[in-house]
C-alpha cells in the first residue's frame, strides 16, 4: 500500500511538472501572437498612409531649401485642405500596391514589374528611379536595374527610404516580413547601403504601429534588422547622441549630423544616411506629436518632403487615423488626384487606398502564420509577431 501511495505521489508530481511546463510554454506562445481587431489595424494603416501623404505633399515647399543650414524657424502647414495628389513620395508605392492587390500577390514578379514601370513611370521620376526606368525601357529586368554596374545612383539613393514605408504599414508587428517585401521593391533601383535603410525604416514602422511607448524605445529594436557593419547603425546612434546632448537645441544637433555625414564622410544630400539622420532627429524632437514631428522634418532640411513623408508614416501609423482627425485644423478631404501613373484611376479616395493596403495586410498576416478570426460579427486578426532580424547583409 505504501509503495502504491509513493508511486501515486511520483506520478502526481510528474503530472504537475508537465502541466507547469505546458502552462509556461502557453504563456510564451501567447507572447508570440497578438489578437487585434480589423478596425484597429485599418485605423493604423490609414493613419500611416495619410501621415505619409501629408508629410510628403505639405513638405514639398521645403524640399532642398535648407542645405548648409536648417530653416530658421519651425514652419506651419495645413493638412492638404484640397486633398492629396500623386507625387514620387507616394505614387511609386501606390502603383505597386495597386497591382499587388489586383494580381493578389505581395511580390509582383520582376518581369511584370518591368511591364508596369514602362507603362506608368514616364514622368515624376528622378535619379535612381529614373535610371531604372530607362534601363527597363531598354529591356533590362529588375533587380539588374538596381546594381552599381548599371545604375550608379543605386549605392546611395534615398528612394530606398521614401519608396518603401508602405511595406511596413502592411506588416504590423512583422518586421521581417516588412523587410522582405520592402527589399524586394527597393532592389528595383538601389542596392548596398540603401537596402540597410529600407530594412531599418520598414522595421521601425512595422514595430511602432503596435508600440505603446516612446519612439526612442523602439529604435534600437528596429536597428536589429540592419547589418552591424552598416553606416545606418552609426548614423542612428549619432542622431540619438546629438539629441540627448542637445535636447532643446535642434539646430545644433542637425549641424552635428550634417557636418559629420556630409562634410567628413562625404555622403551626398540625396543619400539614405544623411537624410535618415534628419528623420531620426525629427522623430526624437517631435516626441510622438504628429504636427511637431513634421515641423522638424521640414525645417531640418535637405530632401525635406521625403523626410517628412517618412516621419509622417512612422508617427501616423502609431496614432491612427481617428486620432489624427482630432488634431486642431485637420481638414483633409477624402480625395486623391492621380496625374502621373496612367494605369491607375485618375481619382481615388484616400480611404480606398487604405482599403487596398488592408487587403494586402491580411495576405501578409495569413501568409506568415497568422489567422483571420470572426467573433460576434467582428473581424479580428491573430498576428504571429516577429522580432526584427537581419534580412539582407551588406555582403550579399
Amino acid at each position: 500500500m505504501v509503495k502504491i501511495l509513493i508511486y501515486a505521489l511520483i506520478v502526481l508530481a510528474f503530472s504537475i511538472q508537465i502541466s507547469a511546463r505546458t502552462s509556461s510554454t502557453k504563456k510564451n506562445s501567447d507572447k508570440s501572437t497578438l489578437k487585434i481587431s480589423q478596425e484597429e489595424v485599418f485605423d493604423k494603416i490609414y493613419g500611416g498612409w495619410v501621415g505619409m501623404l501629408i508629410g510628403g505633399l505639405e513638405g514639398t515647399p521645403h524640399e532642398w531649401k535648407y542645405k548648409e543650414e536648417p530653416r530658421a524657424t519651425l514652419p506651419d502647414f495645413g493638412y492638404l485642405p484640397k486633398g492629396a495628389r500623386s507625387d514620387d513620395d507616394n505614387d511609386f508605392e501606390l502603383t505597386h500596391l495597386y497591382f499587388m492587390d489586383k494580381e493578389q500577390v505581395l511580390k509582383i514578379p520582376y518581369p511584370r514589374i518591368a511591364e508596369i514601370w514602362t507603362a506608368n513611370m514616364e514622368k515624376g521620376i528622378w535619379v535612381a528611379n529614373l535610371k531604372a526606368y530607362e534601363l527597363m525601357k531598354g529591356g533590362m529586368i529588375p533587380p539588374a536595374t538596381g546594381i552599381p554596374a548599371n545604375n550608379p545612383h543605386s549605392v546611395y539613393n534615398l528612394s530606398a527610404q521614401f519608396c518603401t514605408e508602405s511595406y511596413g504599414l502592411i506588416s504590423p508587428g512583422m518586421p521581417h516580413t516588412a523587410n522582405q517585401i520592402g527589399n524586394y521593391y527597393a532592389h528595383i533601383a538601389v542596392c548596398c547601403e540603401p537596402i540597410q535603410a529600407t530594412q531599418f525604416w520598414t522595421s521601425l514602422i512595422s514595430l511602432n504601429m503596435l508600440h505603446k511607448g516612446s519612439i526612442e524605445e523602439i529604435i534600437p529594436e528596429a536597428l536589429k534588422s540592419v547589418d552591424p557593419t552598416s553606416v545606418m547603425i552609426e548614423l542612428v546612434n549619432d542622431a540619438i547622441t546629438a539629441y540627448r546632448n542637445h535636447p532643446v537645441d535642434w539646430k545644433e544637433a542637425r549641424q552635428i549630423i550634417y557636418k559629420k555625414w556630409n562634410g567628413e564622410k562625404k555622403w551626398n544630400t540625396n543619400s539614405t544616411p544623411l537624410n535618415g539622420g534628419m528623420v531620426i532627429l525629427s522623430l526624437l524632437y517631435g516626441e510622438g506629436d504628429f504636427y511637431k514631428t513634421l515641423q522638424y522634418a521640414m525645417a531640418l532640411g535637405l530632401d525635406a518632403d521625403c523626410n517628412a513623408a517618412t516621419a509622417g508614416a512612422v508617427v501616423g501609423s502609431n496614432m491612427g487615423f481617428k486620432k489624427m482627425t482630432e488634431l486642431k485644423g485637420f481638414n483633409l478631404p477624402d480625395t486623391y488626384i492621380n496625374k502621373t501613373r496612367p494605369q491607375l484611376p485618375a481619382t481615388m479616395k484616400i480611404s480606398e487606398q487604405a482599403e487596398i493596403m488592408m487587403r494586402l495586410c491580411e495576405r501578409a498576416i495569413t501568409e506568415n502564420g497568422g489567422e483571420i478570426l470572426s467573433k460576434k460579427g467582428k473581424t479580428f486578426y491573430k498576428i504571429k509577431l516577429q522580432k526584427a532580424q537581419l534580412q539582407e547583409s551588406l555582403g550579399k
